[in-house]
Protein backbone atom coordinates (compact mmCIF):
# COMPACT_ATOMS: atom_id res chain seq x y z
CA UNK A 1 0.00 0.00 0.00
CA UNK A 2 1.80 3.12 -1.21
CA UNK A 3 1.28 6.61 0.16
CA UNK A 4 -0.66 8.94 -2.11
CA UNK A 5 -0.02 12.12 -0.16
CA UNK A 6 0.42 15.21 -2.36
CA UNK A 7 2.40 18.24 -1.29
CA UNK A 8 1.08 19.82 1.88
CA UNK A 9 0.22 23.43 2.63
CA UNK A 10 0.00 25.55 5.77
CA UNK A 11 -2.31 28.28 6.98
CA UNK A 12 -2.07 30.63 9.98
CA UNK A 13 -4.80 30.05 12.57
CA UNK A 14 -4.51 32.60 15.36
CA UNK A 15 -1.11 32.21 17.05
CA UNK A 16 -0.31 28.89 15.34
CA UNK A 17 0.04 27.38 11.89
CA UNK A 18 -1.87 24.32 10.73
CA UNK A 19 -0.46 22.06 8.04
CA UNK A 20 -2.90 20.36 5.72
CA UNK A 21 -3.33 18.23 2.65
CA UNK A 22 -5.74 19.39 -0.04
CA UNK A 23 -6.92 17.75 -3.23
CA UNK A 24 -9.00 20.03 -5.46
CA UNK A 25 -10.43 18.46 -8.62
CA UNK A 26 -12.06 20.40 -11.41
CA UNK A 27 -15.69 21.21 -10.56
CA UNK A 28 -15.75 19.61 -7.09
CA UNK A 29 -19.12 18.30 -5.93
CA UNK A 30 -18.55 19.59 -2.40
CA UNK A 31 -15.97 19.86 0.37
CA UNK A 32 -15.06 17.08 2.80
CA UNK A 33 -12.97 17.75 5.92
CA UNK A 34 -11.12 14.80 7.50
CA UNK A 35 -10.15 14.95 11.19
CA UNK A 36 -7.55 12.59 12.62
CA UNK A 37 -7.45 10.34 15.66
CA UNK A 38 -5.47 10.29 18.90
CA UNK A 39 -1.77 10.04 18.09
CA UNK A 40 -2.37 10.23 14.34
CA UNK A 41 -1.84 12.88 11.70
CA UNK A 42 -3.34 13.74 8.35
CA UNK A 43 -1.14 11.06 6.74
CA UNK A 44 -3.46 8.38 8.06
CA UNK A 45 -6.18 9.63 5.71
CA UNK A 46 -3.99 9.69 2.59
CA UNK A 47 -5.51 6.62 0.94
CA UNK A 48 -9.06 7.87 1.50
CA UNK A 49 -8.22 11.37 0.26
CA UNK A 50 -6.81 9.98 -2.98
CA UNK A 51 -10.06 8.10 -3.62
CA UNK A 52 -12.58 10.81 -2.71
CA UNK A 53 -10.44 13.63 -4.10
CA UNK A 54 -11.35 12.64 -7.64
CA UNK A 55 -14.78 14.28 -7.24
CA UNK A 56 -14.66 16.31 -4.01
CA UNK A 57 -12.46 18.98 -2.56
CA UNK A 58 -10.86 17.10 0.32
CA UNK A 59 -8.99 18.68 3.21
CA UNK A 60 -7.08 17.00 6.02
CA UNK A 61 -5.33 19.25 8.56
CA UNK A 62 -2.89 18.21 11.24
CA UNK A 63 -4.26 19.14 14.64
CA UNK A 64 -2.26 21.69 16.63
CA UNK A 65 1.03 20.31 17.97
CA UNK A 66 0.76 17.37 15.53
CA UNK A 67 2.46 16.40 12.30
CA UNK A 68 3.69 19.44 10.37
CA UNK A 69 1.55 21.92 12.32
CA UNK A 70 3.36 24.26 14.69
CA UNK A 71 4.37 22.89 18.11
CA UNK A 72 2.27 24.00 21.05
CA UNK A 73 2.93 23.03 24.67
CA UNK A 74 -0.28 24.50 26.10
CA UNK A 75 -3.05 22.17 27.32
CA UNK A 76 -6.30 22.21 25.36
CA UNK A 77 -9.78 20.72 25.12
CA UNK A 78 -11.38 19.08 22.10
CA UNK A 79 -13.56 22.17 21.81
CA UNK A 80 -10.34 24.10 21.13
CA UNK A 81 -9.50 21.69 18.29
CA UNK A 82 -13.05 22.23 16.99
CA UNK A 83 -12.46 25.98 17.01
CA UNK A 84 -9.20 25.40 15.13
CA UNK A 85 -11.13 23.41 12.53
CA UNK A 86 -13.72 26.19 12.25
CA UNK A 87 -11.04 28.82 11.71
CA UNK A 88 -9.38 26.51 9.19
CA UNK A 89 -12.58 26.12 7.15
CA UNK A 90 -13.15 29.87 7.20
CA UNK A 91 -9.57 30.66 6.19
CA UNK A 92 -9.83 28.33 3.19
CA UNK A 93 -13.37 29.44 2.27
CA UNK A 94 -14.30 25.77 2.54
CA UNK A 95 -17.63 25.79 4.36
CA UNK A 96 -20.09 24.29 4.71
CA UNK A 97 -18.19 21.00 4.69
CA UNK A 98 -19.07 17.42 5.34
CA UNK A 99 -16.89 16.45 8.29
CA UNK A 100 -15.46 12.94 8.59
CA UNK A 101 -13.82 12.22 11.94
CA UNK A 102 -12.41 8.99 13.33
CA UNK A 103 -12.07 8.35 17.07
CA UNK A 104 -10.75 11.62 18.56
CA UNK A 105 -11.44 13.25 15.19
CA UNK A 106 -15.08 12.19 15.49
CA UNK A 107 -15.24 13.75 18.93
CA UNK A 108 -13.82 17.00 17.54
CA UNK A 109 -16.40 16.81 14.73
CA UNK A 110 -19.21 16.68 17.30
CA UNK A 111 -17.92 19.83 19.00
CA UNK A 112 -17.49 21.52 15.60
CA UNK A 113 -21.14 20.80 14.71
CA UNK A 114 -22.29 22.07 18.12
CA UNK A 115 -20.14 25.21 18.26
CA UNK A 116 -20.16 26.16 14.56
CA UNK A 117 -23.23 24.56 12.97
CA UNK A 118 -23.21 26.96 10.03
CA UNK A 119 -19.90 25.44 8.86
CA UNK A 120 -21.09 21.82 8.82
CA UNK A 121 -23.18 20.24 6.06
CA UNK A 122 -23.07 16.68 7.36
CA UNK A 123 -21.20 14.37 9.72
CA UNK A 124 -19.57 10.98 9.28
CA UNK A 125 -18.61 9.82 12.78
CA UNK A 126 -16.32 6.81 12.71
CA UNK A 127 -15.26 4.65 15.66
CA UNK A 128 -16.11 7.38 18.13
CA UNK A 129 -18.21 8.25 21.17
CA UNK A 130 -20.20 11.10 22.70
CA UNK A 131 -18.20 10.59 25.89
CA UNK A 132 -19.67 11.33 29.28
CA UNK A 133 -20.26 9.16 32.29
CA UNK A 134 -22.33 6.52 30.48
CA UNK A 135 -19.65 5.42 28.05
CA UNK A 136 -18.33 1.89 27.62
CA UNK A 137 -14.59 1.81 28.36
CA UNK A 138 -11.86 0.25 26.25
CA UNK A 139 -11.21 -3.45 26.65
CA UNK A 140 -7.91 -4.72 28.03
CA UNK A 141 -6.64 -5.11 24.46
CA UNK A 142 -7.75 -1.57 23.64
CA UNK A 143 -6.01 -0.16 26.70
CA UNK A 144 -2.83 -1.92 25.63
CA UNK A 145 -2.94 0.03 22.36
CA UNK A 146 -3.28 3.30 24.27
CA UNK A 147 -0.47 2.64 26.75
CA UNK A 148 2.38 1.09 24.82
CA UNK A 149 5.86 1.16 26.42
CA UNK A 150 7.36 4.63 26.30
CA UNK A 151 10.74 3.35 25.10
CA UNK A 152 9.39 2.11 21.75
CA UNK A 153 10.57 4.08 18.73
CA UNK A 154 7.87 5.71 16.63
CA UNK A 155 7.68 3.15 13.84
CA UNK A 156 7.51 0.12 16.12
CA UNK A 157 4.97 1.86 18.35
CA UNK A 158 2.77 2.46 15.29
CA UNK A 159 3.04 -1.17 14.20
CA UNK A 160 2.05 -2.47 17.63
CA UNK A 161 -0.76 0.06 18.01
CA UNK A 162 -2.20 -0.76 14.58
CA UNK A 163 -2.15 -4.48 15.37
CA UNK A 164 -4.08 -3.87 18.59
CA UNK A 165 -6.51 -1.34 17.08
CA UNK A 166 -7.61 -3.65 14.27
CA UNK A 167 -9.43 -6.95 14.62
CA UNK A 168 -7.15 -9.87 15.56
CA UNK A 169 -5.50 -11.35 12.47
CA UNK A 170 -6.04 -8.33 10.21
CA UNK A 171 -2.44 -7.11 10.18
CA UNK A 172 -1.15 -10.68 9.68
CA UNK A 173 -3.20 -10.81 6.50
CA UNK A 174 -2.36 -7.22 5.50
CA UNK A 175 1.26 -6.47 6.49
CA UNK A 176 1.29 -3.52 4.10
CA UNK A 177 -0.95 -1.68 6.58
CA UNK A 178 1.77 -2.01 9.21
CA UNK A 179 4.42 -0.76 6.80
CA UNK A 180 2.35 2.30 5.98
CA UNK A 181 1.63 3.02 9.66
CA UNK A 182 5.36 2.78 10.37
CA UNK A 183 6.28 5.18 7.55
CA UNK A 184 3.64 7.68 8.65
CA UNK A 185 4.83 7.55 12.27
CA UNK A 186 8.45 8.02 11.27
CA UNK A 187 7.45 11.02 9.18
CA UNK A 188 5.28 12.43 11.99
CA UNK A 189 6.55 11.13 15.34
CA UNK A 190 4.59 12.36 18.34
CA UNK A 191 6.30 13.21 21.60
CA UNK A 192 5.10 11.68 24.85
CA UNK A 193 4.04 15.11 26.09
CA UNK A 194 1.99 15.83 22.95
CA UNK A 195 0.28 12.46 23.24
CA UNK A 196 -0.56 13.13 26.89
CA UNK A 197 -2.13 16.48 26.01
CA UNK A 198 -4.32 14.82 23.37
CA UNK A 199 -5.20 11.97 25.72
CA UNK A 200 -6.25 14.35 28.50
CA UNK A 201 -8.46 16.25 26.06
CA UNK A 202 -10.10 12.98 24.99
CA UNK A 203 -10.69 11.97 28.61
CA UNK A 204 -12.53 15.27 29.21
CA UNK A 205 -14.80 14.83 26.15
CA UNK A 206 -18.53 14.93 26.86
CA UNK A 207 -20.94 15.98 24.11
CA UNK A 208 -23.95 14.01 25.36
CA UNK A 209 -26.05 17.02 26.36
CA UNK A 210 -25.68 18.64 22.96
CA UNK A 211 -26.37 15.68 20.68
CA UNK A 212 -30.08 16.40 20.34
CA UNK A 213 -29.30 19.82 18.87
CA UNK A 214 -27.18 18.46 16.00
CA UNK A 215 -29.39 19.15 13.01
CA UNK A 216 -27.30 17.94 10.05
CA UNK A 217 -27.47 14.52 8.40
CA UNK A 218 -25.22 12.14 10.33
CA UNK A 219 -23.78 8.73 9.49
CA UNK A 220 -22.25 6.72 12.34
CA UNK A 221 -19.85 3.96 11.26
CA UNK A 222 -18.42 1.46 13.76
CA UNK A 223 -16.85 -1.96 13.96
CA UNK A 224 -18.52 -4.60 16.08
CA UNK A 225 -15.13 -5.66 17.53
CA UNK A 226 -13.73 -2.23 18.38
CA UNK A 227 -11.57 -2.67 21.49
CA UNK A 228 -10.71 1.02 21.95
CA UNK A 229 -14.23 2.46 21.72
CA UNK A 230 -16.65 -0.46 22.03
CA UNK A 231 -19.81 -0.56 19.95
CA UNK A 232 -22.28 0.55 22.68
CA UNK A 233 -20.71 4.01 22.42
CA UNK A 234 -21.76 4.25 18.76
CA UNK A 235 -25.27 3.15 19.67
CA UNK A 236 -25.49 5.96 22.26
CA UNK A 237 -24.15 8.42 19.70
CA UNK A 238 -26.61 7.45 16.97
CA UNK A 239 -29.52 7.37 19.41
CA UNK A 240 -28.71 10.86 20.65
CA UNK A 241 -28.47 12.61 17.27
CA UNK A 242 -31.84 13.14 15.54
CA UNK A 243 -32.26 10.90 12.49
CA UNK A 244 -28.66 9.63 12.60
CA UNK A 245 -27.96 6.39 10.74
CA UNK A 246 -25.78 3.71 12.35
CA UNK A 247 -23.94 1.12 10.27
CA UNK A 248 -22.01 -1.63 12.03
CA UNK A 249 -19.20 -3.49 10.24
CA UNK A 250 -18.90 -7.16 11.27
CA UNK A 251 -15.55 -8.57 12.40
CA UNK A 252 -14.04 -5.08 12.36
CA UNK A 253 -12.00 -3.19 14.92
CA UNK A 254 -11.22 0.51 15.36
CA UNK A 255 -10.02 1.29 11.81
CA UNK A 256 -12.80 0.47 9.32
CA UNK A 257 -11.29 2.74 6.66
CA UNK A 258 -8.51 0.12 6.50
CA UNK A 259 -10.29 -3.04 7.61
CA UNK A 260 -13.36 -2.48 5.41
CA UNK A 261 -11.76 -0.13 2.90
CA UNK A 262 -14.02 -0.61 -0.11
CA UNK A 263 -17.20 -0.82 1.94
CA UNK A 264 -16.18 2.26 3.91
CA UNK A 265 -15.55 4.24 0.73
CA UNK A 266 -18.85 3.08 -0.73
CA UNK A 267 -20.72 4.14 2.40
CA UNK A 268 -19.09 7.58 2.50
CA UNK A 269 -19.69 8.13 -1.23
CA UNK A 270 -23.33 7.14 -0.85
CA UNK A 271 -23.77 9.52 2.07
CA UNK A 272 -22.15 12.36 0.12
CA UNK A 273 -24.37 11.62 -2.86
CA UNK A 274 -27.49 11.72 -0.71
CA UNK A 275 -26.51 15.16 0.54
CA UNK A 276 -26.30 16.37 -3.07
CA UNK A 277 -29.75 15.04 -3.98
Amino acid sequence: MASHEPDFYSVPIGPRTLAYTEILPANPRGTVLFLSWLGGSRLGWSEVLAELGTKYRVLAPDHRDTGDSSPDAEPFLLSDLADDAASFLKALNASPAVVVGLSMGGMVAQHLALRHPELVRGLVLVSTTPGGAGGSPATERGRAALFLPAELEAGERARQAMTLMTVPGFTDAHPEVLDLAERNAERHPMSADSYKRQFRAVRAHDAVAGLASIAVPTLVLHGDSDDLIPLPNASRLAAGIPDATLKVYPSTGHMPQLERREEFLTDVRRFLGELEA
